[in-house]
């Protein structure tokens, strides 16, 4: 795998809201924008049909931080990315967060992806306070050999993009 810098004049990616203090030497550093909460109603998904669990936004408490229990909680990025032709990226959480116990999950941001940026948090230990805008994970960008370019279900202009607005 090749790794190439999402900010580097190499790339045909792009992600705005990147601030200076982002850019690591191998990648780009994400903040959180919004935190929801994980309803524990049915998941269903089969080769026709997906039906999330829904969601419902965590409240920021007076002193600007989020309250975090034990769990799993969606996270949508301050950024949003295009990712280019020949290209691909995931994010990693980053090593502070690890080292206390939360850690992201998120999909593959494939070929064509525009939009948004979302994944999972989970807070494995204890309760986690953490405010909008806190760095919490790194996007990798790569060379990728792409058959097509992206055509799921997110993204700018999907359907389920529209919840995120």
């Amino acid at each position: 795998m090749s790794m190439k810098h999402i900010m580097s004049k190499e790339t045909t990616s792009s992600l705005t809201n990147v601030q200076a203090k982002d850019i690591q030497p191998n990648a780009v550093d994400l903040r959180v924008g919004k935190v929801l909460e994980i309803s524990d109603n049915d998941f269903t998904i089969d080769e026709t049909q997906k039906i999330h669990r829904g969601t419902k936004p965590v409240d920021v408490f007076e002193d600007g931080y989020w309250y975090l229990y034990p769990g799993a909680y969606e996270v949508i990025m301050d950024n949003e990315i295009e990712v280019g032709m020949g290209e691909a990226g995931f994010v990693i959480t980053r090593s502070t967060l690890n080292r206390n116990g939360v850690y992201l999950t998120t999909g593959l941001y494939d070929t064509g992806y525009k939009g948004i940026m979302a994944g999972v948090m989970h807070v494995t230990c204890g309760r986690m306070k953490i405010k909008p805008g806190t760095r919490i994970g790194q996007y990798l960008n790569f060379d990728a050999e792409a058959l097509h370019k992206y055509d799921g279900d997110y993204g700018k202009g999907k359907a389920h993009d529209k919840k995120y607005e």
